[in-house]
């Protein structure tokens, strides 16, 4: 029985590989030459180049400790800070949340902004393809409600 134990033990030990930062820029560089980013550690911040202008437009935290990986995308949509205009900007984040399975949106209570969120487990590891399709998720799924976004 002990040796069935260790025998296991060790497989998952394997299998449970750790997703680091250089797994996330492994990837990120995988997708392509148009992926550009800036690092620091565990963190990215991925940047569309406009002429001689970097925009920043997506974060992701890979965070081995917790066993999980952050995707946030930025938006265009500000939450008012006050009034009807801003009643009416919450209901329609709740309607967008309501009706977006994978990714949720959030407002950062200090400045109004708004951003759409995808978190996910990496404790059995973490695949190009699924970090690739998620990737492309959370920015089509903020490309599809751009001009809701942008009418907050």
């Amino acid at each position: 029985m002990k040796k069935v134990i260790i025998i296991l033990s060790v497989i998952s030990g394997i299998s449970a590989a750790e997703i680091s930062g250089d797994t996330i820029a492994e990837y990120l560089d995988m997708i392509g030459e148009d992926m550009v980013y800036d690092r620091d550690g565990n963190e990215f911040v991925l940047m569309a180049v406009q002429g001689d202008t970097t925009v920043p437009y997506m974060y992701i935290l890979a965070d081995p400790e917790m066993e999980g990986v952050l995707l946030v995308a930025l938006t265009p949509g500000v939450i008012p800070e006050s009034g009807p205009e801003r009643t009416t900007a919450l209901e329609t984040l709740a309607q967008l949340n309501w009706d977006n399975t994978w990714v949720k949106f959030t407002a950062d209570p200090e400045t109004g902004e708004v951003s759409a969120m995808y978190t996910f487990s990496t404790e059995n590891g973490l695949g190009f393809e699924a970090f690739s399709i998620m990737i492309k998720i959370l920015l089509g799924t903020v490309d599809e409600n751009w001009e809701t976004l942008a009418s907050l």
